[in-house]
């Protein structure tokens, strides 16, 4: 039993959580209603995740075939737009009503194993409720933390650049293949700019490249490994980078933060209302852009460093986890096992939340899938095969740091320092933060 301090230390981590997803949002999160009074006999089953309405949709679907094959129990599901998900758990925590399954971040889940916030899963893997048996290696090793199973990965993605192939075909620029390089990326850029001589058009309809993936590409990266400090040590690597993104911006190849603020939702991006011709993602959101468009796009890997080293990684899109206040254990169990891999569900899914990590759920979608459907797919095998090892998740003080890169970024954009100033004040700022963050 919890006692009042314990559930206390829960609420005031889940806020501190919530804080550093959201930058503390004022929007309110979108809470399903309370099941109605469960029918005797039936256990409750609180299952939380963060996604759109698609999402939602699709996971009903999968949630009334559960209750079918397991009529004991009743889900009471509760869900959010990815920015208020994590402020949602935090009132779920404060009215001692926290969801037993869990969809948990990459970016989070250590903060919640450390505050012992989920459960290992690997008796429940012993007893036979969770089946793992057909779980990728990769995706096996991604959810286990000090050698303890704590997240099953649902899925997995990669970064991407998202391209229309009908702007290509519409004005005789060449398409690029992957192991395009930046100059390829920016001259492309250029030659679209000249043949679609419109001023709303803007090739990059994202808007911003990727530091993290460039550094990789150096063989550095953003965060120390031990999450205390930045992972780089040469100031010229972000300020040739920023150099690079100011140039874009300035010549109107890339969209400007400006533009990037005032697009509400993913069906108002430039590139959904063809007003661009690639976009950032992550590989398993290339179905919603098709469908929003109406046009099958297509997936390259961000553009490669010359003499670099490979900056692609598979990530796991999403975990679900149990929680360690849950009375309901075993049928939270049952609920992920049904999730990965029952067939039927996960036609119903399509992968909406990244390529299965189940062999053979994997294999059952795709000999069934066509045009956009099967892009995420085709594009994951190829980063299985062209990929380096991911990172560590992402330290507790990465919300603080990502305001003020943004913050420093805009000014420098805006020629109120210059790309060498900015790169020093980064380095400044992030010290003072991790400092703050140590005493």
């Amino acid at each position: 039993m919890k006692t009042a301090l314990d559930i206390r230390g829960v609420i005031l981590t889940l806020i501190i959580l919530a804080l550093i997803g959201t930058g503390c949002t004022s929007q309110t999160a979108a809470v399903q209603p309370q099941a109605e009074g469960a029918a005797k006999g039936q256990k409750v089953l609180k299952v939380a995740w963060w996604g759109n309405d698609g999402r939602k949709e699709r996971t009903m679907k999968v949630i009334e075939l559960f209750e079918k094959k397991y009529p004991n129990i009743k889900v009471e599901p509760t869900e959010a737009p990815n920015g208020d998900y994590w402020v949602l758990l935090a009132m779920r925590a404060a009215d001692q009503d926290f969801p037993d399954v869990i969809q948990m971040d990459y970016k989070y889940i250590n903060e919640y194993i450390k505050r012992k916030l989920i459960m290992p899963l690997d008796d429940l893997v012993a007893s036979g409720k969770l089946d793992v048996s057909d779980l990728d290696d990769s995706s096996r090793a991604a959810g286990t933390f000090d050698e303890k199973l704590y997240g099953i990965v649902t899925g997995v993605n990669a970064q991407s650049v998202m391209y229309n192939p009908e702007i290509f075909e519409q004005t005789g620029v060449p398409t690029l293949s992957a192991g395009y390089t930046y100059e390829d990326l920016i001259q492309t850029a250029r030659e679209l700019k000249e043949q679609i001589n419109q001023p709303d058009f803007i090739p990059i309809g994202s808007g911003a490249l990727d530091f993290a993936y460039y550094l990789r590409q150096h063989g550095a990266s953003y965060y120390a490994a031990d999450g205390k400090g930045l992972g780089y040590d040469k100031d010229e690597y972000l300020s040739d980078f920023f150099k690079m993104e100011k140039m874009l911006i300035d010549e109107g190849l890339m969209a400007s933060p400006d533009m990037i603020n005032a697009l509400s939702s993913d069906k108002d991006a430039l590139i959904t209302n063809k007003r661009a011709a690639f976009h950032t993602v992550t590989s398993n959101n290339v179905g919603s852009y098709s469908s929003l468009s109406g046009t099958a796009m297509k997936l390259l890997p961000f553009p490669a460093l010359k003499g670099g080293s490979e900056g692609n990684y598979v990530k796991p899109s999403m975990y679900f986890s149990v929680s360690s206040y849950t009375k309901q254990s075993e049928e939270a169990a049952l609920f992920i096992d049904f999730f990965i891999n029952d067939l039927e569900a996960n036609e119903i899914l399509s992968g909406e939340r990244g390529v299965p990590a189940t062999a053979k759920v994997r294999e059952h979608l795709l000999d069934q899938m066509k045009g956009s459907d099967r892009e995420q797919y085709v594009y994951m095998e190829h980063v299985e095969k062209n990929s380096s090892p991911i990172d560590p998740p992402v330290p507790l003080v990465s919300s603080s740091i990502n305001t003020l890169f943004s913050k420093i970024r805009n000014k420098m954009l805006l020629g109120q320092m210059t790309p060498e100033e900015a790169a020093k004040q980064f380095r400044d700022g992030a010290n003072e933060i991790f400092a703050d963050a140590a005493s």
